[in-house]
Formats: structure tokens, C-alpha cells, sequence
């Protein structure tokens, strides 16, 4: 199965700690949506989404992976399909510049809210994903802008983190 990666999966060690089978197709963008991270979490944070806004001067862009269909169960269950996230297949263009249909995960209508921040380290799970990926400088600069609060759960952050392969600064602020 192809699915197109725009938030924390991009970043390969967060992937395949969910689906081990993950290797990168391509770099894969999408005109006519915009990222943003307005997809409420259980975490009381939000994660990231892309939303039709039909203007062709917006675009997202991702990594499309291929992995195994038996581990797509587990992908659905941490990803929260049905509760929060929707499955549908869009058509994206990848680095050679081909339309290829891919599965991707977008946020419920009634699993938004515009006025919630993603954790520091989802953000950095983004930010990561994108410059692993070597995605577009500017559209790099517009994920850093993405605004995010410090997870106050230790654990959790820390967890995180690792996977990224960061030391934590328990002096950070939120950014």
C-alpha cells in the first residue's frame, strides 16, 4: 500500500516504529491544500491535517511510502482511523513529476479546532520528516512557523524525543 505522509510519519523512524515494512517511494506534493495543525488530539494537542482550499498557489508537501498491507491495521489504529482521522485516496504528483494515487489520513470536520497547538515534539516529528526527506527549503521555513506548546507529560515527551534521537532541554519554552 502507498500512503502520502505529510505530519509526523514523514520522519521514517516515527513510521517505521509503527509500520517496519516503510520505504520511501518518493518526495510528493499536493496543490490545492494547505497544512495545518488543527486535527484535535487525546493528547489535548493537535496533530496535523490537510485542507482543500482549492487555490492552486497552495501546496503541501510529503513523503509517499510503501508498506505492507498487513501492518495498515496497526497504522489505522495508531493514526485513529474512525475516530478523528478519515482514510481517502488522493492523487498527488511525485518527484518525477507523475500522478500517483495514494491513501492518506485527513481530519474528520467535527475533529477540528482551529485554536490548538501541536506538542513541541510533534512539530519536531515535521520538521524532522521534512528535512530527512529534503523537502523544498520554503516549504521547510513555513513548518517552522507552525506554532506548538511543550508537552507537560515527562514521559511522553521524553518517548518522543528518543525516537528523533533528541536529548530533551528541560529549559525550553514554548515556541
Amino acid at each position: 500500500m502507498k500512503t502520502f505522509a505529510y505530519g509526523s510519519n514523514m520522519n521514517i523512524d516515527r513510521l517505521q516504529e509503527r509500520t517496519p515494512s516503510a520505504v520511501k517511494v518518493s518526495n510528493a506534493s499536493i496543490k490545492g491544500y494547505k497544512f495545518r495543525c488543527n486535527k484535535v488530539s487525546n493528547t489535548g494537542s493537535s496533530k496535523g491535517n490537510i485542507v482543500f482550499t482549492g487555490d492552486e498557489n497552495d501546496v503541501v508537501w510529503g513523503v509517499i511510502y510503501e508498506i505492507d498491507d498487513n501492518e495498515k491495521p496497526n497504522l489505522d489504529r495508531v493514526e485513529g482511523l474512525g475516530q478523528g482521522y478519515n482514510q481517502t485516496t488522493i492523487t498527488v504528483k511525485n518527484s518525477d513529476n507523475q500522478d500517483e494515487d495514494v491513501q492518506v489520513y485527513v481530519a474528520d470536520p467535527g475533529a477540528i479546532n482551529e485554536n490548538m497547538r501541536p506538542f513541541d515534539w510533534y512539530r519536531d516529528f515535521i520538521l524532522s520528516g521534512a528535512e530527512q526527506n529534503k523537502l523544498p527549503e520554503e516549504y521547510i521555513e513555513e513548518l517552522r512557523s507552525v506554532q506548538s506548546t511543550i508537552d507537560t507529560n515527562a514521559t511522553r515527551r521524553e518517548s518522543n524525543y528518543s525516537i528523533m534521537g533528541i536529548e530533551i532541554n528541560d529549559n525550553q519554552q514554548d515556541q
